[in-house]
């Protein structure tokens, strides 16, 4: 099946919108920094820790974000992060992910819980 129209441009029926997205160019110029701010924010925490406390200290913390990362649900139910953002220092923050990018409103996954419990319990 041709994806592109008569005209040469590409379907968006058969493509999507989001595969326009990297046909473009550039974005915009925020767009890069906006994507990787909690991950600089947090670079910048570590090195801060380390200077004033020493080496263990963003050792600490690494570990307990690598763990809180792991933390889940059961399967089927979405995590709420809530001790990753605790971590972090984002739980008071309202940003543009608490309201429109909400998963559990709109992202709903059916499964069957039996097979999710007997895939968890093969994985263990």
């Amino acid at each position: 099946m041709d994806t592109s129209s008569y005209t040469g441009l590409p379907n968006k029926l058969c493509q999507g919108l989001t595969s326009v997205k990297s046909t473009l160019t550039t974005g915009h110029v925020l767009e890069k920094s906006e994507t990787t701010f909690l991950e600089n924010r947090d670079k910048f925490h570590h090195h801060m820790a380390r200077s004033v406390l020493g080496i263990q200290a963003p050792l600490k913390l690494q570990t307990e974000l690598q763990i809180a990362n792991k933390i889940g649900r059961l399967p089927g139910l979405p995590s709420s992060r809530l001790m990753l953002d605790v971590l972090r220092g984002t739980n008071e923050d309202i940003s543009f992910d608490d309201i429109l990018n909400n998963q559990r409103e709109f992202g709903e996954v059916q499964i069957d819980p039996h097979l999710a419990m007997d895939k968890l319990d093969r994985f263990f």
